[in-house]
């Protein structure tokens, strides 16, 4: 059976002498693994469609074990973000996190359209580490937010109270949203020990605004720090079961090297 879908390859594999395995998401079936057939051959018409970052919309056939990539059109290889080394290594990173999170033909059409979103964005963007560092944030937290794991943030999650501009709050990473003071003090809980980390109200109203904003929202990004940006991604990384993606730690070799 022969299908059309798009896809955006994460991962490329070499297999035989001409050949690639590609790791892919696709809109209408989830992530799958395509074989492209002679993709490595110079003068091959599937040369450009089989190589990462690289979108397309192709026909497949439904192979026993995998799709194999019969013939496609590329719709964009974000070539600009290979020049710009900040877009690209968090760009990397996010195809090395949704090769790791995304289900063998799982579909999340809202999540594909997002991430095609988001390297539309990484392809034209300055090299401005804080900026593209926030934009990941933002895309970050949306991501956690699609696979059920949306943050509660507009009352405390032990009691149920709704936001109050004069208390003070934790944010609690395994519960999955913010704590009051008072109840962290009734119920005996140590900060470090629940897993929670001092939030100000400020940056409360900030989380449920990037939920609801897009992508590229300059106002929004505009207000994110460096304390949002690690509270988001331990958020993720809790949630997900994985911290160490290859990609992070050369951006931290990076910076590091600033």
């Amino acid at each position: 059976m022969i299908i059309e879908d798009e896809i955006l390859v994460l991962k490329e594999v070499r297999y035989n002498d001409n050949d690639k395995i590609l790791h892919t998401l696709s809109k209408n079936n989830g992530k799958i693994q395509v074989l492209s057939r002679g993709c490595r051959k110079n003068k091959s018409p599937l040369i450009n469609i089989s190589q990462i970052m690289a979108y397309s919309k192709c026909q497949l056939y439904a192979g026993r074990d995998m799709y194999i990539l019969n013939s496609g059109e590329l719709l964009d290889n974000f070539y600009n973000i290979r020049s710009n080394i900040t877009a690209f290594l968090h760009g990397t990173y996010i195809l090395e996190l949704l090769n790791y999170i995304s289900q063998e033909n799982d579909v999340d059409g809202k999540a594909y359209d997002m991430t095609i979103r988001l390297f539309q964005i990484l392809n034209f963007i300055e090299d401005n580490e804080s900026k593209i560092a926030n934009i990941i944030s933002v895309y970050e937290l949306k991501l956690i937010s699609m696979l059920g794991y949306r943050p509660q943030i507009k009352e405390c999650v032990l009691c149920g109270e709704k936001l109050n501009s004069k208390l003070s709050y934790f944010f609690n990473i395994k519960d999955g949203g913010i704590q009051c003071i008072r109840c962290i003090h009734n119920n005996n809980c140590v900060n470090i020990n629940t897993g929670g980390y001092d939030i100000s109200y400020k940056n409360i109203i900030l989380l449920n605004n990037i939920l609801m904003s897009k992508l590229d929202d300059e106002s929004i990004i505009n207000e994110i720090g460096d304390d949002m940006n690690l509270l988001i991604k331990k958020y993720l990384f809790y949630h997900i079961g994985k911290s160490d993606f290859t990609t992070l730690k050369l951006l931290n070799k990076a910076d590091k090297g600033n």
